[in-house]
């Protein structure tokens, strides 16, 4: 590699890392919000090698949907108000929310599926 181009490299590291931890980090703020909202007591919040993650009660019905969902809502926000003025904040916003959504083993969207379906 081009040694002139090893304080570039780091930077974007940097940058990408920085990007990811703030995504990470209003994600779980939006599921802790939601929370709060519903009276749903949050426990712990920390960091493991799959990133941030809180630990709550669950709730029940539409307050269990809408925790379950308030992580992805604040990453799709995000994304809509970042899109003209950090393009790559935004998009990494928009795919933290899809990724979420995806009804995939531990996703946000397989637990409310799951409280969709406790609801019946």
């Amino acid at each position: 590699m081009l040694p002139h181009l090893v304080p570039l490299v780091g930077s974007l590291l940097f940058s990408c890392a920085l990007v990811v931890i703030c995504t990470t980090l209003a994600h779980e703020v939006g599921h802790i919000i939601v929370a709060r909202h519903f009276h749903v007591p949050v426990r712990k919040i920390g960091f493991n090698w799959t990133g941030m993650y809180v630990q709550r009660a669950r709730g029940t019905g539409w307050a269990e949907i809408s925790t379950c969902l308030g992580g992805p809502a604040m990453n799709m926000t995000l994304a809509l108000l970042f899109w003209n003025a950090s393009y790559w904040f935004a998009v990494c916003n928009l795919v933290f929310a899809v990724v979420n959504i995806l009804p995939i083993s531990n996703s946000d969207g397989t637990h409310a599926l799951e409280a969709v379906r406790d609801m019946r």
